[in-house]
Parts: structure tokens; C-alpha cells; sequence
């Protein structure tokens, strides 16, 4: 499944070790499925078909789905709180629902959903439950959500008819709706791009202390994560945020370096400009 998505970052990689790559493509591959039937089929009966099943799988004993039985075993042998899992179908059924965010209040709230679930479990996974922990996790999982919007300001759009920053705060930058809708970045949705962009890269600060906290290969991970989110915040720079016109995806190789890179420094890569 990961290799048929374009991800920015690594996805359960070998630098972890086997045990909990295993878990952490289930987990993945959970989230991934319940993502694709909202954002590319717009399935809100099979959205809540899988949650359905997946509950009877945790709860009933239900062996129907090989993905959902090997998560189960998985929620089972690490002890996942479900209210996790819960949160991101949520945060997918939201999707559905909601294509303009009136406010930061509200989109943050949906990145507590969306993407903060993710990083605690890769957290309870690797044998981590610390209030202190998941609140670095979650300044870096809300980044990545947030840098993913931005990159993904025109194909949201086009295509999915959402727009998940507040049209107030494009509009602070004198952008607005029709600017998303051009071949290129206007001036005005350049200056917004490259303010959001900077302050994405201040959550990461905020986060990176986690590197530090966590011990072994998780921290090899977690490097080679904001390494490539660091660099993808290069790429919008490099554009000088035409995030519309401009590539602002890491090519393959880019995405190798940033591995690479987690091997060799334990610096902190350049998030703000």
C-alpha cells in the first residue's frame, strides 16, 4: 500500500526494527483503506461498513478480513487504546462532511483526529506511554498534516472541493478562493504559503525534542521523518510558495537523502527560515 501512495515520509521503515514495522504497516494499512474510501471513492456507507467490521473484529472475534483479524492482533498484543483508531475514522467521516474549516480552532481540532492519533501509536507500539511524549508527537504529527494540506492546496480543491485552511486566514494575505483555483501562486497566496509554512516548521522545533526522548531505531525514524519534512519546507521555499505551479513533492532520491541523513547527523535540520 505504501508503495502504490505517494508519502512524503517513511512509513514503518526499516529502520525500525521487524516487530514493529509488522505492526506499523497494519496500522497503515488500516488507516490508509479508511482514507481512500473517503478522499477517492466518497463512500460514506463503506466508511461505515469498515468501521462496522472493524469493531466486530476487535470485539466479536470476526476473521471475515485478514486486514482487520492481523490489526486486531495487533491492538491486542501492543495494548491500542481503540479510542485511537476511533479518532481517525472520525476525523475520515469528517471529510466526508466538512470542506471549509471556519477558523484554526477547528482545523487543529481536526488534525488531533486526522494525525495525532498516528504518532501515539507509533509511540505505544515502540513501548512508549508518557502524557509528555505524545504532546511532542502531536506538535509533529499536526505539522505533517498541516504540510500536506499546503502542498495540497490546488489538488484539494479541484478535487475534493475542500479547502482546509481558513479562507480568513488567506485572506489576511489578501488571497482567496479563486487564487487556489489558478495554474500558478498569486503574490498574495505566495505570502500566505510561505507564513504557513514557517510556522509549520516552528511546530517541528517544537517536536524535535522527541528525538532526544525516545531511544534505538525509533529515533533513526523519527529523524528521517522531520529530515524530509524539513526538506519538503526547502521545496516550498525553493518555489517561493507556488505550491500550485511549482513541484513542491520530493522526488525518490530526495526522499533516500533524507534517510540517509537521519544516519549520519543528529542535528536538527533547518525548519524556519
Amino acid at each position: 500500500m505504501a508503495l502504490e501512495h505517494y508519502e512524503n515520509f517513511p512509513v514503518g521503515s526499516w529502520l525500525l526494527p521487524k516487530r514493529a514495522r509488522r505492526h506499523l504497516h497494519r496500522i497503515y494499512a488500516f488507516a490508509r483503506t479508511a482514507d481512500d474510501l473517503a478522499d477517492e471513492l466518497r463512500d460514506r456507507a463503506a466508511l461505515a461498513a469498515f468501521r462496522h467490521d472493524f469493531l466486530a473484529h476487535l470485539d466479536a472475534g470476526a476473521t471475515s478480513s485478514p486486514l482487520l483479524a492481523d490489526l486486531a492482533a495487533t491492538i491486542r498484543e501492543c495494548g491500542l487504546e481503540r479510542e485511537l483508531f476511533l479518532d481517525l475514522l472520525d476525523a475520515f467521516e469528517q471529510d466526508l462532511e466538512v470542506a471549509r474549516y471556519p477558523d484554526d480552532a477547528a482545523l487543529l481540532d481536526y488534525c488531533r483526529r486526522s494525525a495525532d492519533p498516528v504518532g501515539r501509536l507509533v509511540l505505544r507500539v515502540c513501548g512508549y506511554r508518557n502524557p509528555g511524549l505524545d504532546a511532542l508527537s502531536d506538535s509533529i504529527c499536526t505539522g505533517l498534516q498541516l504540510l500536506n494540506h499546503l502542498q495540497d492546496l490546488g489538488e484539494d480543491l479541484r478535487e475534493r472541493d475542500r479547502i482546509y485552511f481558513p479562507l480568513a486566514e488567506l485572506a489576511r494575505d489578501g488571497a482567496g478562493e479563486d487564487d487556489l483555483r489558478a495554474a500558478s501562486a498569486s503574490p498574495a497566496l505566495r505570502r500566505f504559503v510561505l507564513r504557513r509554512a514557517d510556522a509549520i516548521g516552528g511546530m517541528f522545533l517544537v517536536g524535535w525534542p522527541l528525538v532526544g526522548a525516545v531511544r534505538g531505531r525509533l529515533r533513526l525514524e523519527l529523524r528521517a521523518i522531520l529530515r524530509g519534512a524539513a526538506a519538503v519546507l526547502a521545496r516550498i521555499r525553493a518555489v517561493d510558495g507556488d505550491v500550485l505551479g511549482g513541484r513542491v513533492q520530493l522526488t525518490k532520491a530526495e526522499r533516500v537523502r533524507s534517510v540517509l541523513g537521519a544516519l549520519w547527523s543528529r542535528r536538527a535540520p533547518v525548519f524556519v527560515r
